[in-house]
């Protein structure tokens, strides 16, 4: 609760919350952000009658997960669990609930904030790396990317890359703050420069061949960057779009008998696209502050229920990676998974 104090809240409307932040640090790491486009998912009908297409040679397919699982039909439930922003909470309450189950999770900094009040450290940032967690890149400053001049985007998307590296840590993922930056090529651009991926946007799901938007990007087929006529496309290697868990825990109020309902939909919705050996969709559940929920909490997930939703993914035997676990086939135009961590 200590850290909220200082901050003026203004209730605008019956569902808009607006926090005017008193330190400069605080100011976009808990404004809340609702992303408006996260249920841009295929019709009821098209989920049922939904076709799989087959990965490249390369991609987890029929006989890697045939190899593993000794059936064919056997396709596991995937997911990916990415924490942003480096809380300090990441570390002390989230970690151990992560060990618990073996799982590995993609952590994404932003590099002037390590060691702050209510921040990981770098000794914290190593050791996760050390134990085979992506650490990732998340800015230096956290502003927004598409509000900056070309010289500080260049700045914020470079020199985050290198701070991680003056650590030890290779950085070959970004992560755009609040999602911004999905439509604007400036910033695509700027970060196809550096890394080789990118969580930039939201959805339920994230389609591994990019085609599944069937109301935000109906033309769509496969992940390349451009259309052909130089238009950017909904999704691609440098728009990974991932599900805001904030955003349920802002929208139901921490209540989380109905947010574990909603998360458990979510994490399941890709059975109506994997089959037969084939992964074409995944859940990328993106969570940040995860701590017990006091009255004045905001931008938080409450920790009893994070355990909850870790033991349900693995009691229900799905299988977890990480963002650097998916590749980008140039030949396909298509995401695949590399390799298996959990």
């Amino acid at each position: 609760m200590s850290r909220l104090l200082g901050l003026d809240i203004i209730i605008c409307c019956s569902t808009s919350v607006l926090l005017l932040l008193s330190t400069t640090e605080m100011a976009f790491s808990l404004l809340l952000y609702f992303p408006n486009n996260q249920q841009l998912l295929l019709s009821n009908n098209d989920q049922v009658n939904a076709t799989i297409k087959n990965g490249s040679g390369n991609q987890i397919g029929p006989s890697s997960i045939m190899e593993q699982n000794g059936n064919i039909t056997n396709t596991p439930k995937v997911a990916i669990l990415t924490f942003g922003d480096g809380w300090k909470s990441q570390f002390t309450n989230a970690k151990p609930i992560l060990d618990k189950y073996g799982f590995k999770a993609s952590f994404f900094v932003t590099c002037d904030r390590v060691g702050r009040y209510t921040r990981m450290t770098w000794q914290d940032l190593v050791t996760l790396h050390n134990e085979s967690h992506d650490i990732e890149s998340k800015t230096m400053t956290a502003p927004i990317l598409t509000n900056v001049s070309a010289n500080q985007l260049n700045f914020e998307v470079s020199q985050s890359k290198q701070c991680l590296a003056n650590h030890g840590i290779n950085a070959t993922v970004f992560a755009t703050p609040h999602g911004k930056g999905s439509d604007n090529a400036t910033v695509v651009n700027a970060i196809s420069k550096y890394y080789d991926l990118a969580i930039n946007g939201f959805s339920n799901l994230m389609f591994l061949h990019c085609d599944g938007w069937k109301i935000a990007s109906p033309n769509q087929t496969d992940c390349r960057t451009y259309y052909d006529n130089g238009t950017l496309t909904y999704a691609n290697r440098y728009v990974i779009r991932e599900w805001s868990h904030n955003y349920q825990d802002a929208a139901y109020a921490h209540n989380s008998t109905k947010i574990f309902q909603i998360f458990v939909q979510a994490v399941n919705n890709q059975t109506a696209y994997n089959g037969n050996g084939t992964i074409g969709a995944i859940p990328i559940v993106a969570y940040h502050n995860i701590a017990e929920i006091t009255p004045s909490s905001s931008g938080d997930t409450d920790l009893a229920l994070f355990a909850k939703e870790m033991e349900y993914l693995h009691d229900n035997g799905f299988k977890i990676i990480r963002v650097t676990d998916i590749g980008y086939d140039d030949k396909t135009q298509d995401l695949y998974i590399k390799r298996w961590v959990s």
